[in-house]
């Protein structure tokens, strides 16, 4: 009674002052990481791009974001988080804006590549910043409402990229969308206090409180296990959550990155309405998250709430990509109710593996699972589909084939048996969010 007291003692006033800064921070990044789909038409007939080359550009951005990555462990806790990230929002800008001024196959890739390794460190250094004000109590609703920010960038990059490419060409497009990271990298840097202490906008007392409430925090987890990285390797529980993770991030990717593509060839579309339709799946994804975490923490189950979507998401992409060549009607319906499930898997997997394992074998295996997970999904799913498209001239195969890796990424989840339940521990919360 006394610790929910002190909670509600510390105020609301850091949700309105952090939350939402940090939350368009991270769409900002994940707009500027997708929205080379609605692109590629026209940059594959500029560039020359044959369709391999073209997922090769879009997945390539995993290599350089896994390096940064595996780095951030490093750069946060020394520079700090909120240095970390408006270093990247400002490297990450000027690559985006780069990507508008490629002039062939090579400058592409380089890009990409530099994107991918520029926006890398910003997942950790937010979740850094995120347990530095926000208590144990406190982290599932923070971190919740930051794993919003995926649907929603997925969701507003199709309509903004269809109008702006609908007046103008891929380079515009890519000039006026990397700029939204310079300007909030100035709105960043005056509105993210450095630590507790120098946010003015909260009140002394409340700034006590808040600060020794972390500090216990963190003496509690510095009296833990370290972590044990040679023992998680030997958890099958962790090979089948990566191979899961794995095989449905190649779908999320694949699927995301081609579907205007899809859209552009099995209808006559103007590229501003291919914009719009793409954006459905994305809205009927944030409605579909916003319902499995609630049924997940109400029931007090992640196995099936994580596996099952996974399995639905395959049997839809099935279904959507082989109804018919010109039929985007009911292409569009299937995909549309395939969303709903889209993103239901990411905080789970993660809120799972927290459960599963103890300490000091659920923090190794969570940066294990989210950057293998994330270079292999996301840079094999966008290659993979490319290729195959390139070899039979649409996407349906490819569709198929990564409906098929959906489905097996969800029995491997369902097949996970636990030893034992544990109750979500308050300091690993903090990956509810997932490694994107």
């Amino acid at each position: 009674m006394q610790m929910a007291n002190t909670d509600e003692s510390i105020g609301r006033t850091r949700w309105v002052h952090l939350v939402p800064v940090i939350f368009l921070m991270y769409t900002i990044s994940y707009f500027d990481r997708i929205n080379i789909g609605l692109a590629l038409p026209s940059m594959s007939k500029d560039l020359h791009l044959t369709s391999s080359n073209a997922g090769l550009a879009a997945g390539i951005f995993f290599w350089g974001y896994l390096i940064s990555f595996l780095g951030a462990g490093y750069l946060a806790p020394r520079f700090g988080a909120k240095r970390v990230i408006l270093t990247a929002l400002i490297l990450w800008g000027g690559f985006a804006i780069g990507t508008g001024l490629v002039q062939n196959y090579h400058e592409l890739l380089i890009m990409r590549f530099m994107l991918g390794l520029s926006e890398g460190p910003v997942w950790t250094s937010t979740a850094m910043l995120l347990s530095q004000w926000f208590i144990q109590r406190e982290r599932a609703r923070a971190f919740g409402l930051w794993n919003l920010c995926l649907p929603v960038g997925a969701m507003l990059s199709g309509p903004i990229s269809g109008l702006i490419l609908t007046y103008s060409s891929w380079h515009i497009m890519f000039i006026i969308e990397g700029l939204p990271a310079w300007l909030w990298a100035f709105i960043w840097w005056r509105q993210i206090p450095t630590s507790v202490d120098q946010a003015k906008w909260l009140p002394a007392e409340e700034k006590q409180r808040l600060q020794t409430r972390i500090n216990a925090e963190q003496i509690e987890l510095a009296a833990g296990a370290s972590p044990d990285w040679w023992a998680m390797l030997r958890e099958p529980a962790v090979w089948l959550l990566m191979g899961g993770f794995s095989l449905i991030n190649m779908v999320n990717y694949g699927f995301g990155i081609w579907l205007p593509t899809a859209l552009k060839a099995a209808s006559t579309l103007s590229i501003g309405y291919i914009g719009l339709v793409s954006a459905l799946p994305y809205l009927a994804a944030i409605v579909g998250l916003i319902v499995v975490t609630r049924s997940s923490d109400r029931h007090h189950e992640r196995r099936l709430h994580a596996g099952i979507p996974m399995i639905a998401i395959g049997g839809l992409l099935y279904i959507g990509s082989h109804i018919g060549a010109h039929e985007i009607v009911p292409i569009m319906i299937a995909f549309t109710v395939m969303g709903f499930f889209l993103f239901m898997y990411l905080p789970l997997i993660f809120t799972f593996t927290s459960e599963l394992l103890p300490r000091s074998l659920a923090i190794p295996a969570m940066a294990f699972i989210g950057g293998f997970a994330n270079l292999f999904g996301g840079f094999v799913g966008p290659w993979l589909v490319g290729w195959l498209r390139g070899v039979t001239g649409n996407v349906s195969l490819a569709f198929g084939v990564l409906a098929v890796f959906g489905i097996l990424g969800g029995l491997l989840v369902i097949a996970i048996r636990p030893k034992r339940r544990r109750a979500v521990v308050g300091e690993i919360a903090v990956s509810q969010v997932g490694y994107r």
